[in-house]
């Protein structure tokens, strides 16, 4: 299995699972861009077409002809994530609710999101600098499915590793953690 089929298939999970869940709970998302108060999220449109990025740009990773473009498209998504922590954390100092995820996650933007934007920030920028070329479409069918069911697992246990420490987070804060 390469290394490199694996980190571009789960960065296509990921943000693929990202923007479909925020246009599935797509009011949420809206609210969320309306607390940070930026101008360009008085415009309706703003929203949805955030989601159709965040797509558009894991669904690019696939193919070696849309590659670049879609990792240019990644660094600039998750430069505009980390621009939203710091409007909500440092301008506004006000605790917003993400919708990172859609409805699959609720967790304050701060500490936590930095970390997540580091960490798919810097795995796009080593499989840029550092992949060799990967055509996941001429890989062996039994090597793909591996592939394929690596990243999605990886994919499912950081969801659920996000989840879990929000949830302590939000119990400890609560006062209700043991």
């Amino acid at each position: 299995m390469s290394m490199s089929a694996l980190c571009l298939l789960f960065l296509t999970l990921v943000f693929v699972f990202s923007g479909v869940s925020k246009l599935l709970s797509l009011a949420d998302f809206r609210t969320t861009i309306e607390r940070l108060q930026m101008p360009a999220g008085r415009l309706r449109i703003v929203p949805v077409l955030i989601c159709a990025a965040e797509i558009a740009a894991g669904a690019g990773l696939l193919f070696s002809w849309s590659r670049a473009a879609a990792q240019i498209a990644i660094f600039t998504l998750l430069a505009g994530f980390g621009y939203a922590v710091y409007q909500a954390r440092v301008v506004q100092n006000q605790e917003i609710q993400c919708s990172c995820f859609g409805s699959w996650s609720s967790e304050a933007l701060g500490l936590n999101t930095v970390v997540r934007i580091a960490c798919l920030g810097i795995l796009n920028a080593l499989i840029w600098l550092l992949s060799e070329p990967v055509n996941l479409f001429l890989m062996p069918a039994q090597e793909a499915v591996l592939t394929m069911l690596s990243a999605g697992g990886i994919a499912v246990i950081s969801l659920v590793a996000v989840n879990a420490y929000t949830l302590d987070s939000l119990q400890a804060k609560e006062g209700t953690n043991p």
